[in-house]
C-alpha cells in the first residue's frame, strides 16, 4: 500500500472512529427512581421510541432510601417520584429543583382540589407535578358486613372506632395499615385534634382510643390485598387502591366476593406521590419530556388502571377504567378533596412522641 492509500485509509478510520465516538456521546439517556411497576405496561416504551430518549429504570425499595441517596447528593438521578412528605424534607434540604413551569405542558390539567391540597405543602409546591394519590379509608368485604351488621355505618370511623361496633367484625378479621402517622392523624383528627398533632394529651387520647379496639384487630399490614382475597379479613383500614386490586385479584381468580372502599365522612388523609427533577440532574431537559409525556391524558388514564390509583390529571378522568372512575370514594368530588388532610414534615421531636404513642399502642397487653 502507498503513502496515500495509507493516508487514505487512516483519515478514514479516524472519521469512523469520532463518528462512533459522537455517536455515543449523543446517546439520550434519563435515570429515573421509581416504585416498581408504577406505570402502565407500555408508557415507558413508548416514550423512548416516540423521543429517542431511553430510560434507566431503577427500582425504588423505600422512600428512606430515596430520601437518604438524594440528600447524599450526586444520586445521578435525572427523574424522581418522591411522596410528599419526602418531598417537603427534600426541597427544604435544597435537594430538588425548583420547576420551570414554561416548561410543563399540563399543569392545567391537574385536578382542581389537588391543585388546593397542593398549596399547603410549602416547600415543595414550586418543585414537584402531583403523579398519583390516593386516600386512607375503609375497604370491606360488602357482604360479611352485611351479614353482622346490616345498615352499617360504612361510611364512619365509628365502624372500626367505636370498641361495641369493632367486636361485631372481629371474627371475620380487621386489619390496620401499619404507618403510625398516617393512623394517629385519622385518629386525632377523628378526635377532634390538630391531625400532625405531638401533644402529650392529645397522643393519649388517641392512644386510648387505639388500645380500646386493639383486641378485634386481626392484623397490622401495609399490604391486605391477599387477606382480603382469601376471606382471612373483612375489613381494613388501609389505602384506596387495596380495593380495587383485592376485586380485581378475586374477579381474575372466578370468585364471587364483592368489596367496597369509603373514604370516612369525619374526613382522613391524602398521601400523593410526585414527579421531582433533583438538583444535581444531569439531563433535566429529558426529565421535563418525561414528565409531559406522562401528564398527556391518555397516559395517566391508562397509569391510573394499570396501577388501580387515581392519577392527578382531571383530563384522563373520563378515560379511566370504569370500576376506578364510577367510584366517588377512589375519583372523588370536591365536596370531598375538602375532607383530605395533607401531609406534613413534622418536627422530630413531634414525630418521636408520636412513635412513642404507636409503640405504646402496638405493645399493649388486651
Amino acid at each position: 500500500m502507498n503513502a496515500l492509500n495509507k493516508l487514505l485509509v487512516g483519515s478514514l478510520s479516524l472519521a469512523l472512529g469520532c463518528a462512533v465516538l459522537s455517536a455515543k456521546a449523543e446517546e439520550k439517556t434519563l435515570k429515573l427512581y421509581n416504585w416498581a411497576d408504577y406505570f402502565a405496561e407500555d408508557t415507558l416504551t413508548r416514550f423512548t421510541q416516540e423521543t429517542g430518549i431511553k430510560v434507566i429504570y431503577d427500582v425504588m425499595d423505600s422512600s428512606e432510601t430515596l430520601e437518604a441517596k438524594m440528600m447524599s447528593g450526586h444520586s445521578g438521578y435525572d427523574l424522581i417520584f418522591p411522596g410528599d412528605t419526602v418531598a417537603e424534607r427534600l426541597m427544604r434540604a435544597g435537594a430538588l429543583q425548583k420547576l420551570d413551569k414554561s416548561k410543563l405542558e399540563h399543569l392545567d390539567d391537574i385536578e382542581p382540589g389537588l391543585q388546593a391540597l397542593q398549596t399547603k405543602y410549602p416547600y415543595s409546591r414550586h418543585a414537584v407535578v402531583p403523579y398519583t394519590w390516593g386516600s386512607i379509608g375503609l375497604t370491606y368485604n360488602v357482604e360479611m358486613i352485611n351479614q353482622r351488621m346490616p345498615n352499617a355505618p360504612t361510611n364512619s370511623l365509628d365502624l372500626l372506632f367505636k370498641p361495641e361496633l369493632a367486636a361485631k367484625f372481629a371474627d371475620c378479621g380487621i386489619s390496620m395499615i401499619d404507618s403510625p402517622d398516617e393512623v394517629l392523624a385519622v385518629v386525632l383528627n377523628y378526635l377532634g385534634h390538630e391531625p400532625r398533632s405531638g401533644k402529650a394529651e392529645d397522643l393519649a387520647e388517641a392512644t386510648a382510643l387505639l388500645k380500646s379496639i386493639k383486641p378485634y384487630i386481626r392484623k397490622f399490614q401495609s399490604q391486605p390485598v391477599t387477606q382480603l382475597v382469601n376471606g382471612d379479613i373483612c375489613l381494613s383500614l388501609g389505602y384506596s387502591g387495596d380495593m380495587t386490586q383485592a376485586q380485581r385479584s378475586a374477579d381474575a381468580a372466578g370468585k364471587k366476593v364483592q368489596f367496597a372502599y369509603r373514604i370516612p365522612r369525619e374526613g382522613s388523609t391524602i398521601w400523593m406521590d410526585t414527579m421531582a427533577i433533583p438538583k444535581d440532574a444531569q439531563h433535566p431537559e429529558y426529565a421535563y419530556a418525561l414528565i409531559n409525556f406522562i401528564m398527556r391524558p391518555q397516559n395517566m388514564a391508562d397509569i391510573s388502571s394499570f396501577t388501580g390509583y387515581p392519577t392527578s390529571s382531571a383530563k384522563a378522568r373520563p378515560l379511566v377504567a370504569e370500576d376506578m372512575r364510577g367510584n366517588p370514594d377512589i375519583y372523588v368530588d370536591e365536596a370531598t378533596y375538602a375532607r383530605l388532610i395533607p401531609g406534613k414534615d413534622i418536627p422530630q421531636r413531634d414525630m418521636r412522641a408520636r412513635m412513642r404513642a404507636w409503640t405504646a399502642f402496638k405493645t399493649a397487653q388486651h
